[in-house]
C-alpha cells in the first residue's frame, strides 16, 4: 500500500471519528444564548439572541402574546479535502423559546439581525381596565 494513501486514510478516519465524537458529547447541538430585559424608557421588552455564523434567511422568528420562538439550523460546513483535527463548535437545528411574563403585541414587534446578534423588541399590550362582572346561572337557567 502506498504510504501517502495510507496517510490519507488515517487522516480521513481521524476526521470522521472527531466529528462523530463531538456531535455525541457536545450537549445535543447548537443552542443559542439569549438575554432578555425590560427597557423602562421605551417600555419595550428586548430579547437578544447570539447567532454567530448564521445567515438571516436561516432564522425563523415567531411571536405570540406571551412567547417568543426563534428556530433555524446552523449547518456544519463540509468540503472535500478538509480534514478536521477537532470540532468544538455546535451545529444542527435549534429552537429557543422565551416565555414572557406579560402580554405583547405581535403586530408591532421589530427584529434586527446584525453582527451575529438577533435583537427582538416587543411592545406591551394595554391591559384591560378593572375587573369585569360575570353573571352566574344555576343549572335550571335561574339567576
Amino acid at each position: 500500500m502506498d504510504v501517502e494513501k495510507l496517510h490519507n486514510e488515517v487522516l480521513r478516519a481521524f476526521n470522521d471519528s472527531c466529528v462523530i465524537a463531538t456531535r455525541q458529547f457536545s450537549g445535543g447541538g447548537f443552542r443559542p444564548l439569549a438575554d432578555a430585559y425590560f427597557e423602562e424608557d421605551t417600555r419595550e421588552i428586548v430579547v437578544r439572541f447570539d447567532l454567530p455564523g448564521m445567515a438571516m434567511e436561516d432564522i425563523e422568528l415567531l411571536v405570540d402574546r406571551r412567547e417568543l420562538v426563534v428556530r433555524g439550523e446552523r449547518a456544519f460546513q463540509t468540503r472535500e479535502g478538509r480534514i478536521y483535527q477537532q470540532v468544538e463548535m455546535d451545529y444542527g437545528p435549534f429552537e429557543r423559546r422565551v416565555r414572557l411574563m406579560v402580554d405583547v403585541d405581535p403586530e408591532v414587534t421589530t427584529a434586527i439581525y446584525e453582527a451575529g446578534i438577533l435583537e427582538v423588541r416587543l411592545i406591551l399590550t394595554p391591559q384591560e381596565k378593572g375587573a369585569r362582572k360575570i353573571d352566574i346561572t344555576t343549572g335550571g337557567g335561574e339567576q
